[in-house]
């Protein structure tokens, strides 16, 4: 019997993990670099200040320097 060969697309993906051989990319912040999903912008000018990777949330009522008149 005669064995049909894969198309060579399929060789590549069942080697490679990728029909065409090469993996996709995937958007980078422009701020650390890494791999990210969003972007946090400034308001002021639109640029862009980091990601999801590189900024960290916090709650603004815990913060002192959001409260620049008050005196501790």
């Amino acid at each position: 019997m005669r064995r049909i060969d894969d198309h060579p697309a399929i060789s590549k993906a069942e080697h490679i993990g990728y029909p065409d051989g090469k993996a996709p990319e995937y958007p980078r912040c422009p701020v650390c670099g890494r791999q990210c999903e969003t972007i946090t912008t400034s308001d002021e000018d639109g640029s862009i200040v980091g990601c999801d990777a590189c900024l960290t949330e916090h709650d603004a009522w815990e913060r002192e320097e959001c409260f620049p008149g008050k005196e501790t």
